[in-house]
Order: C-alpha cells, then structure tokens, then sequence
C-alpha cells in the first residue's frame, strides 16, 4: 500500500513540475535558513557546557550602591569574597580567583635567542582553577603547579610560541622583564565556546607577595573574577539570602559610617556568555547578546512557519484541480482515511526532499554563515546526533502541519458533485487561505521594519560625534619592559618621533577611547555635595592629551608645564560636575576633592566624551596627570602609515629595547565594540530578506493556480471588452487587499518590537513612524510583482484560445 503511494505521489509531482519545484524551493530555504540560525543560537547557548559542574558553578557579580544609586555592576569581585563564602557557608565546595593581567613576555631560547611577545590573555589565579573548571592539563600536576610562588602553566599554543620543539617544562620565562616564572605544567587550549580565554596562568601567591597580603583580605579591591562551587542540590536563592544577611551583620558597620552598600551576587556560569554585560567582564568583545538570539529564535520560527504555509495555501488552492482524481478514487472504493494518507504521503515526500535539499544548502554553506555571525561555529555539529534530531523533527513537524489541512480538504471532496463538475469552493478555505496569506505578510512588514530600525541604531551609534577625535590616530601598546630611567625616555622618544614627517602630535595615556578603564577611586567633596564617596573611573593622561584628542575644555584649564604641582591637580568631565553636585563647570575649578587616599585640586573641567561605546552611559571621570602610560597615541597625516610606522619603530628599539612594537588604528578599535552588533544585523537581515523571498515564491504559485483557475472568466472579460490593466487590476486586488490588512496589523507589532529592543541602548534613534508605511508599501510592491506577472501572462492571453472548447 505505501508502494502506491508513493508511486502516486511521483506521477503527480512529475505532471505539476511548477507545483513540485516551488515547494521544494520553499520548504528547503526555509529549512536551511532555521537550521543554520538555531545551530548559530545551539553554539552560543553551548558556553561553557564543557564543564561537568556547569550547573554547580557561580560568579560572583559586585555591585555598589551609593547615595541610592548604583555606581558599579562589575563581573570582578574583591579578593575577600572567595574565603568569606567557603569559610562561613558549607554549601560552598570550594572557589577560585582569576586576576587578569597582561604585559611582554619573553624567552632566553639557547638556540633561537631573545623572544619576546605582547600577551593580553593571562590570569594570576590558585590551583583550585582545576579543581572547578574542566580545563585538561596534559602536563604537570594540577595540584602542585600554581602551588607557591612565580610559577606559570601555559598553553599547547603559548608553548609552541616561545618553545617550539624544545621542552617547556622546567623553562623559565620573564614577565615585563622582571620577575622569572618556572614553566610547570601545560594546559590545553581552550574551547572557542568558553566565555573566559587565557595562555598563561600565574601563580596567586605572586601577587601574595607583592601586595602585603591586600589580594587575600580586601573589601574594596575589585578586579578579581571569583567563581564558587556549591553541592549539588543546594537552592541557590536560600544561599545567596544566608550571604546577604552575613554580609549585613560583617559589613554593615561600615556600610552605615560610609553611606554605601556593596552587594555579592552568585550569577550562575551558564548565563555569562548570553545574559551578562557588565564592566570587566573577561571576554567583552566575544561577549554574547540572549536577546538578539531571541529575536533570531523568532526569524527561524518565522521562516519555517511561511515556508509551511506556502504549502499548505499551494495545496489548498491546486486541491480543485485534483476534485475528478479524488471523486474517482471514492467511486473506486477509497475511504477516506486511504486518501488521508495519500496526499500525507505526497507531503512526507516534498518535505524529505526539502531536507535533503537543506542539509546539502546548509554543509555548503556552513562556513560563510559562521564568518557572517562572527563565531566559528563547528561544522562537527552536523555529525551531532542533535543535528540529525532536529533534521528528522522538523521534517515530520513538517509533513504535519503542511499535510494535515490540504490531506482533510481533499479527502473530503463529494464524488458525485465533483465528478458532475458541480463542486463548491468553501468560504472556509477561502478565509483560512486569505488568514494565511496575511500572517506572511504581516511577518514580512515586521521583518522589514525590523531590519531598517536595527541598520538605523547601529549607523547612528557608528556615526555619531563622540566629543573626542579619533581619526587619524596611530596607537602603539607601551612598552612592558622599562627601567627607572622610563621618564627620561619616554620624553626624548617623543621628541625624536615627532620629527617624524607625517607624525603631528603625540600624547602617552593609561588609556584610549575604546579601552576599559580599570583604575578606579573613590572621591568626595571636602566641603558640600554628596554625604558618601563616590566611585569613579581614573585617566592617567600627559600635558598634550586634552589638545591631541581635541577634547573640549569648558572650565578652567588644561594641565601645564609652567604649574609644576599639577601632579596634585585634576581634570574632571561633565558628568562628575554633576555628581559631585557643583552649581555648574565653573563652580568646581579651584574646589578641593579627596580622591582615594589624595586631596587633589580640580584645574579643569573637560565636556562629556564617549570612552566607550555608545552601549554605555558617559560615566564621572577624573584625569591625573602621568608618566605611567599603557597606549601611545600620534595623530599622524594622510598618507602611508607604514612609512610612518617604520619611521617610528627606529627609535622605538632605541629607548625601548626588548619591547615589540604592537600598533592598531584608534578607529577601528574603537569600532570593535560593535562588531557583534554589526554581525547581528548582517544575520538578521540577511534572513529577513530570506524569508520575504519564500513568502513571495509562494504567493507566486499561489496566483498562478488561482489565475488559471480563472482564465475562462478572463477570456470572456476580454470578449465583453475588458482591457489588460481593469483585468490585472481585477485579479491583482484581492491580494493587494490582503497585503494591506497585513500592513495594519504589523505596524503595531513592529514598533512594539523594535522599541522594546532599543530600550536596553542607553543612546538610541527615535522610530520614525514614516518607516512603517515605507516598509508596507515595500511589501506591497513585492505582492505586486510576484502576482503581476501571472495576472499580466493571463490577461494577455487570447480569448480565442481559452473558450475555444467552450
């Protein structure tokens, strides 16, 4: 019986090729697009499943409120927590601390000579990191390698970098040119899909030793990623409300004298990668978004949802044309159910083909959408018993809703209306193919509303003035290996380079826009403002900064070589004027502030800039004056900036000898920060247009068949005198109509959507609501050229040919 079936079901896709073709087309494009995008939203939600203990596993997330505000959300915690959980909680299995540092190493090799490299993936951290986490050391004893002082454990990569064929266990390697570490245990190289990457790990008591003991007892040193391990089975929520009520009772003392409050929440690991974004986090460029993989969850569901309604509206509508097939099978002696399974068959079949087809499309395509989504999504995953899982769901899920409505209308045909050519045309089948039509369509007007809007938030994020200047800005790293005569030559290197045809300026800074600041102070009034300190991000910066970066100065004045006591003088932006509650910028210059442990002077008070990217506030900022400089910026020319660089790289080795020389363009590193955000958009428009595209192929099937059905009716239209356009208009306004009431809906639904998806960016674009008659009549005009052509072809057609049997 099923051989029959079957056999039935090839007979008719072979007799209605169009019919066949543009369902396959459309349920394998609709396939790929959704297996691609959920295997793009698998790989984000597989962050850190490598580790057994996942679910056991939980960051500490810090927070600080002050004056009823919350000044800091931070994925370091202080050093302090890890032993307060562990000593007082016995749900706490054990913990472990991750400080990220990062400098020049370098390696004495007898045979290649002095190697040295700039490293950004390092952490100091305790031999309990392999006790919580599963990452596999494959030399060394995980128990005894970060035991004690200046030791390290690399990775396979960092090994092969510095030590090539030679041994590295036992080697020593030096960190910023001073202190010597013993190579003692090799670790492998971490899984892209971790939401923490590092080469080197430093042995905790390094820092032991060189901090009086702060890295183990203090409560306001927060640079510390502290992880914690509970037991299985524990309830989390009751924990964290023990540690609360402990940190009351322990803290709160202080907490009152202060005015200030510190809160530790245990965040679960699974969560990092999709659903933190706060300062410090240990990866923010990789840093994963759960809201665009929601909204891109919702495309797949989109696309397969129109892939399937094309379907079932191709099946619907060309269900007339099968009535005598059907009508004979009855007088035959078919029941009902028979046929049921006939036409399921027919079904089963264009949806394995469509997934053999989208299996193929998606192996060959695998690699440009991994490059397209920015991640290196393994093409192992299709190997996967998962993959296979949701191959074979999808393609019964499939055969189910796109067979189940045309198999009950077919089968339900009467034999002797249809065979006596009298069969009705349901209202029914009419409004559910019409509800279809307007769900493909409302799907489109949103997707293309949704598209535009996000093109639009991330140009105006991209394009915006920042208030500071960073074109034509070549940054170098400074150096990790310096001397005490570091000053002296830093000024002289600066001299030397700015006789550097094409170089402009210079300026030496702890940080450029774009970079994370991480030195932070408390600061307060000494007389008036706010009652508590407030917490609050510190620039280290030389006398040329302010003009280099043509930053603007709106009080008092810049840093000077003629005051020589600007070292106890500061520069504050906006925005801490505002904080400190000074009357306005003028108010504040001369005004004393204590600033950590310093009372300083505010000189100058510079307008709001962007450091970082417009994903976040203007936060207070003060700037000290410094010769401890991590980026050397030079606003250089128009031109070959590799003339320039090497230009500058001569007297680079000359005062800096044992550094290499790393460089970036301030721009593009600044940009960096929304590469993801522009990866997301190239993805979701990208399938935005995907899905347009299938429920335009649809609707031009579906006006193919209706069209047909209709050619007698046009051929004697065209008798009685009815012209091409009234007859294209004639059958082109039924969907036209539809499209509208598609438009009315999606308006709403669109603005809604993409409103709630800009409230989270702190600097947004207003919708404007123009956009969504735009998009509307884009859809539109798509319903229009994919009907028009079938209702141009048939009301072109001579009336003599089509009533010629009549």
């Amino acid at each position: 019986m099923l051989k029959n079936y079957f056999r039935s079901a090839l007979r008719n896709f072979l007799k209605h090729k169009t019919f066949t073709f543009l369902n396959i087309t459309g349920l394998s494009l609709g396939l790929t697009a959704s297996v691609l995008i959920l295997q793009f939203v698998k790989y984000e939600q597989s962050y850190d499943t490598f580790h057994a203990d996942i679910d056991e596993i939980y960051r500490v997330q810090y927070n600080v409120i002050q004056n009823g505000k919350m000044t800091v959300a931070c994925a370091a915690a202080v050093p302090a927590v890890g032993p307060a959980l562990k000593d007082n909680f016995p749900e706490i299995r054990s913990f472990t601390r991750l400080f990220p540092v990062s400098g020049v190493v370098s390696y004495e090799s007898p045979q290649r000579g002095f190697i040295s490299f700039r490293e950004e993936k390092m952490q100091i951290t305790d031999p309990r990191v392999f006790e919580i986490f599963d990452f596999k050391l494959l030399e060394g004893d995980q128990e005894t390698s970060l035991e004690g002082p200046n030791k390290v454990v690399i990775s396979e990569k960092a090994a092969k970098k510095y030590f090539q064929d030679e041994p590295p266990m036992g080697k020593r390697i030096a960190w910023d040119g001073e202190s010597e570490f013993e190579v003692t245990g090799i670790f492998e190289d971490l899984p892209e899909n971790s939401h923490i990457k590092f080469d080197f790990l430093f042995s905790y008591q390094t820092l032991n030793n060189n901090s009086d003991n702060h890295s183990e007892t203090s409560w306001g040193w927060y640079d510390f990623n502290t992880y914690v391990l509970v037991d299985k089975g524990v309830d989390v929520t009751e924990l964290q409300q023990k540690w609360d009520s402990y940190l009351t009772e322990q803290r709160g003392e202080e907490w009152t004298k202060y005015n200030y409050k510190q809160e530790f929440i245990l965040r679960p690991l699974r969560d990092i990668h999709l659903y933190s974004n706060l300062l410090q986090e240990s990866e923010p460029d990789e840093q994963g978004d759960g809201e665009a993989v929601y909204f891109l969850t919702i495309i797949a569901l989109f696309i397969l949802i129109i892939a399937w309604v094309n379907y079932i509206n191709l099946s619907t509508a060309k269900s007339f044309e099968r009535a005598n097939e059907v009508g004979v099978r009855k007088v035959m002696g078919a029941e009902k159910n028979q046929l049921i399974y006939q036409f399921m068959s027919e079904s089963f079949l264009i949806n394995l083909l469509a997934a053999i087809m989208a299996v193929i499309a998606v192996t060959l395509s695998w690699q440009s959408f991994s490059n397209l989504a920015g991640r290196d999504i393994p093409i192992s995953y299709i190997l996967d018993q998962q993959f296979w899982v949701l191959i074979t769901t999808l393609l019964l899920v499939g055969t189910v809703l796109s067979g189940v409505y045309p198999a009950l209308v077919l089968s339900s045909f009467r034999p002797i209306s249809v065979l006596k050519g009298k069969m009705m045309k349901t209202s029914g089948g009419n409004i559910m193919r019409k509800g279809l039509v307007v769900f493909q369509f409302i799907a489109s007007v949103v997707l293309i509303s949704g598209t535009v809007v996000v093109y639009q938030q991330l140009s105006f994020m991209k394009n915006r003035d920042l208030g500071i200047d960073i074109h034509k800005t070549l940054v170098i790293e400074g150096p990790g290996i310096t001397d005490s005569l570091y000053d002296n030559k830093l000024e002289a290197f600066k001299q030397e380079v700015l006789r550097v045809s094409g170089v402009r300026q210079m300026t030496a800074a702890s940080n450029v826009p774009g970079s994370e600041i991480f030195w932070t102070r408390g600061i307060r009034r000494v007389q008036g403002g706010p009652e508590s300190s407030l917490t609050i991000y510190n620039v280290g910066i030389d006398h040329d900064y302010v003009p280099a970066f043509d930053l603007e100065l709106i009080a008092g004045r810049n840093f000077s070589k003629e005051f020589v006591n600007d070292n106890t003088r500061i520069l504050i932006n906006r925005e801490l004027v505002e904080s400190l509650e000074f009357e306005d910028p003028k108010a504040a210059i001369g005004e004393k502030v204590r600033l950590g442990g310093d009372t300083v002077e505010i000189a100058g008070v510079l307008e709001n800039y962007h450091q970082m990217s417009l994903k976040n506030k203007v936060a207070p900022l003060a700037f000290r004056l410094t010769t401890s400089s991590s980026f050397y910026s030079f606003k250089i020319e128009a031109g070959n900036h590799r003339d320039i660089l090497a230009a500058i790289e001569a007297p680079w080795n000359t005062f800096f000898p044992g550094n290499p020389i790393d460089y970036f363009f301030l721009d593009a590193y600044f940009n960096k920060q929304y590469e993801s955000d522009r990866q997301f958009g190239q993805v979701f428009g990208l399938f935005s247009m995907l899905a347009i595209f299938v429920a335009s192929l649809g609707l031009f099937g579906l006006a193919s068949f209706l069209t047909i059905q209709r050619t007698k009716e046009i051929g004697i239209r065209k008798v009685l005198g009815s012209t091409v356009p009234n007859i294209v208009l004639l059958l082109s306004k039924g969907f036209i109509q539809l499209v509208l009431v598609a438009n009315l809906i999606a308006w709403p639904l669109a603005w809604w959507l993409m409103n709630s998806w800009l409230e989270s960016f702190p600097y947004r674009i207003d919708i404007d609501l123009i956009l969504f008659p735009i998009a509307g009549l884009g859809v539109i005009l798509i319903a229009f050229v994919s009907v028009g052509f079938q209702t141009l072809k048939a009301a072109l057609l001579n009336p003599a040919e089509t009533l010629k049997y009549e």
